[in-house]
């Protein structure tokens, strides 16, 4: 009978701690300004010059489109995934950059890493995003794009030339813009 007493007591001590308010933390202190990161760790291991890796991908219709039938032309080569902050954060620079060259011949080309097409599709006509968006349903990891063009880290934009070499990595559109305003038959 002690010992029903003794496990009845700590039972109740017990529920009565966890019917306890749990205090809220005091906020962190906001943290300083955090350093630039090298995003050299991150650069694809393409050299500028090469010929861009071809490769075939389905729209969000489904349909297959191939890089290199975009040869002839300027393209701009965006992966990115709707799940990820920072190419969410592109959008609207993304968006003016398609607005200022996509009327001077630049094919631009969203490569998604999203595993569910209709939230991409669900996104890009919230975001009027205007661009193709191709998406093989596969995992940035496990991707032979991803694999092909060594991305390490989304965004990654590449410029391919006409002749469908790279012109340039960049991890922002002010970075992409930069390597679009050096193309000089595209001023």
């Amino acid at each position: 009978m002690k010992r029903i007493l003794i496990l009845a007591a700590a039972l109740l001590i017990l529920a009565a701690g966890c019917n306890k308010q749990k205090k809220t933390p005091a906020p962190a202190p906001e943290a300083p300004a955090a350093e630039a990161v090298d995003m050299s760790q991150y650069l694809p291991n393409l050299a500028i010059g090469t010929e861009a890796p071809d490769f075939e991908a389905p729209d969000v219709a489904g349909e297959p489109v191939r890089l290199n039938d975009f040869r002839g032309n300027y393209v701009v080569l965006d992966y990115w995934a709707t799940w990820c902050k920072d190419c969410r954060a592109e959008v609207p620079a993304m968006k003016e950059l398609y607005a200022t060259y996509a009327p001077k011949g630049v094919q631009f080309v969203g490569v998604s890493f999203d595993t569910d097409k209709q939230a991409l599709t669900d996104y890009c006509v919230e975001h009027e995003i205007a661009w193709l968006q191709l998406c093989n349903g596969i995992k940035m990891k496990e991707n032979p794009i991803s694999t092909a063009f060594d991305l390490h880290w989304i965004p990654t934009m590449f410029l391919l030339d006409p002749d469908g070499k790279i012109a340039g990595i960049a991890f922002t559109a002010a970075a992409l813009q930069a390597l679009l305003e050096a193309q000089d038959d595209l001023r």
